[in-house]
């Protein structure tokens, strides 16, 4: 079993647009006083490997807390897209059995909007980029409300880096934060199980 961590560190990625950037201060540290450390963190729920839910662009959309979890763990395909991400690239290259789908554009690319089309006549659950968004300026909301609105769940930020393209099980969880339209995720990768 090899399991990829395809999570950049949280302060190691420029924020995207106006996020607010993620800053770590600690509050408390081992001293004579006190045996522990304590840190709080000031961040938007965006930064860094994070997952979209339908609230970030619809406003009767559901919130990160109430979207299954069987969307965030399973069998996953990786495959690699230079550049822009078109619908006839998707034709290609989504498996029809597909329920989770990773593009690595090699830090390069964003889904156009008649992909995001193409990807909603597929049944899946999950869409995922190594982008810290899956579209560009121009089709950001279009992209994103195609997806959302056909509930795929969207995954951004990855880090792809030394990821060979192929069949993977893939466990990605955003954090239960009640009411909120994304959280952040840990997002792994593992080679050599496929239930």
């Amino acid at each position: 079993m090899e399991i990829y961590d395809i999570t950049p560190g949280l302060f190691s990625r420029e924020a995207y647009s106006n996020d607010t950037e993620p800053t770590l201060k600690r509050v408390c540290t081992i001293n004579d006083e006190n045996e522990f450390n304590l840190s709080d963190i000031n961040m938007c729920v965006h930064n860094g490997c994070h997952i979209d839910s339908p609230l970030h662009f619809l406003d009767d959309g559901a919130p990160i807390d109430e979207l299954s979890c069987e969307k965030f763990v399973g069998k996953c395909t990786v495959a690699s897209c230079d550049g822009p991400v078109t619908a006839q690239w998707i034709e290609k290259n989504m498996p029809w059995d597909c329920k989770r789908m990773i593009i690595n554009t090699h830090g390069s690319g964003y889904l156009m909007e008649n992909a995001a089309f193409e990807i909603a006549r597929f049944n899946i659950e999950l869409v995922g980029i190594d982008m810290p968004s899956v579209a560009n300026k121009q089709s950001e909301g279009a992209v994103h409300r195609e997806l959302l609105m056909n509930n795929i769940a969207i995954l951004e930020g990855l880090d792809l880096t030394n990821v060979p393209d192929g069949e993977y099980f893939i466990v990605c969880p955003p954090l239960k934060i009640e009411g909120a339209e994304a959280a952040p995720c840990r997002a792994l990768l593992i080679k050599g199980i496929m239930i």
